[in-house]
């Protein structure tokens, strides 16, 4: 279904807005930015990508997509980090100078009015690059550690910012204890209702590409190949279950972008005895029927989740939900009506959970049900970018 361009975007006059991000890779951050791309585009609003030369994937979509871009190799390629090294203080230091030069010529190129930087420290780079010159919204993205070395910075950070935003309370509290409260807001994710949206067909059609039998219990644990994701969890409780679920099948659903923590994975499995049970899917383009084909969706994250959109997602398909009790996730999920939540790293819980929705299909259907009335109610894609316009407009104004 065809998007309609929000009213506010044809009637008033259009804004030339610049997105960065550092990331090397497409994660939830860089999905949402693709919303945003997808949205604004002439006459409504112009808009141009820096990003790092080696995130490949970032740039198939803009490809794709014809949105315009600069690729840059001018980012770091050791993680920026609070140090008082002077070798790593030199090596970050001529990173920071390679984008305040791209920015610099960029503007010539594309004269931006705004900066809309995708996390930490994507941020960091655009507050020494325009400091206050050009508006700029800091989008983080995830739950920062702050401390007495780091707050410093962080305060820099949103000092030169137009507002400083985050997809859940969660985000914006850690937030909260370097940068200033009024520049602080909390802006919930949004998801294309038009395609999280259930279809018996499709579900049917991704089962059967998945080997799932009609009598299978799917459950999948969907996001990045990293430890704190939850997957040594899930494998153990997979073992834990492999009786009383006799048929679960698991999915490990993502890129596979972490070839050691990959092969540490197999590795357990196989000790586990559960070749037949766990799957890697590897990258996948069509999420939606991947969820739509699932019976349960595991969340089991041990470091506190921003705001997973896949929790979105799957809520929106109404699918029944598993997720550790983190972060930002009982912002979206409440236990009981929308889903179950357990202790983070409480390998009895969460099998205890997932034992309690794979043997009871209704609870299932029911949960699910309030699940999907919770996303259309609060987390549908247009409201996100009414939102976000409105802050461009007054960020820029």
């Amino acid at each position: 279904m065809k998007r309609e361009p929000h009213r506010e975007h044809v009637t008033r006059p259009a804004v030339n807005i610049l997105y960065v991000t550092d990331s090397p890779t497409v994660s939830g951050a860089e999905h949402v930015l693709l919303h945003y791309l997808d949205a604004w585009r002439p006459p409504h609003h112009r808009t141009h990508v820096l990003l790092r030369r080696t995130n490949t994937r970032l740039i198939a979509q803009l490809e794709k997509r014809g949105i315009p871009f600069l690729a840059t190799d001018s980012f770091s390629d050791a993680i920026i980090r609070t140090t008082a090294r002077p070798d790593e203080l030199v090596h970050f230091t001529k990173a920071f100078l390679g984008i305040r030069r791209e920015m610099q010529a960029l503007a010539r190129e594309f004269p931006y009015e705004l900066v809309h930087s995708i996390s930490y420290p994507t941020s960091l780079y655009v507050a020494l690059a325009v400091g206050t010159s050009v508006p700029h919204i800091w989008h983080e993205h995830n739950i920062k550690r702050i401390h007495a070395f780091n707050r410093p910075i962080y305060r820099f950070v949103g000092d030169r910012c137009a507002r400083v935003i985050g997809p859940s309370n969660a985000v914006i509290g850690a937030l909260g204890q370097a940068v200033e409260a009024s520049k602080l807001l909390t802006v919930y994710n949004g998801i294309d209702l038009s395609r999280f949206t259930p279809d018996g067909s499709v579900r049917e059609s991704a089962r059967r590409g998945l080997q799932l039998g009609e009598h299978d219990l799917g459950v999948a644990l969907a996001g990045q190949l990293l430890p704190y994701k939850g997957h040594r969890a899930l494998i153990a409780v997979a073992a834990r279950l492999r009786e009383a679920l006799p048929r679960a099948r698991y999915f490990i659903v993502g890129a596979l972008e972490n070839p050691p923590y990959e092969a540490e994975l197999r590795a357990l499995i196989r000790e586990k005895h559960l070749d037949d049970r766990v799957v890697f899917t590897g990258w996948r383009t069509d999420m939606h029927a991947v969820l739509q084909a699932m019976d349960v969706l595991v969340v089991p994250t041990e470091t506190p989740e921003p705001a997973a959109l896949g929790l979105m997602e799957a809520m929106a398909l109404g699918q029944a939900l598993v997720a550790s009790r983190t972060g930002g996730t009982p912002e979206l999920v409440t236990d009981g009506e929308t889903g179950l939540l357990f202790a983070p790293g409480d390998t009895a819980q969460f099998a205890s959970a997932l034992l309690r929705l794979g043997t009871d299909r209704e609870l299932r259907v029911e949960l699910g049900r309030a699940a999907r009335a919770r996303a259309l109610a609060a987390f549908g894609l247009d409201r996100h970018l009414a939102e976000m316009e409105r802050l461009y407009r007054t960020a820029s104004s």
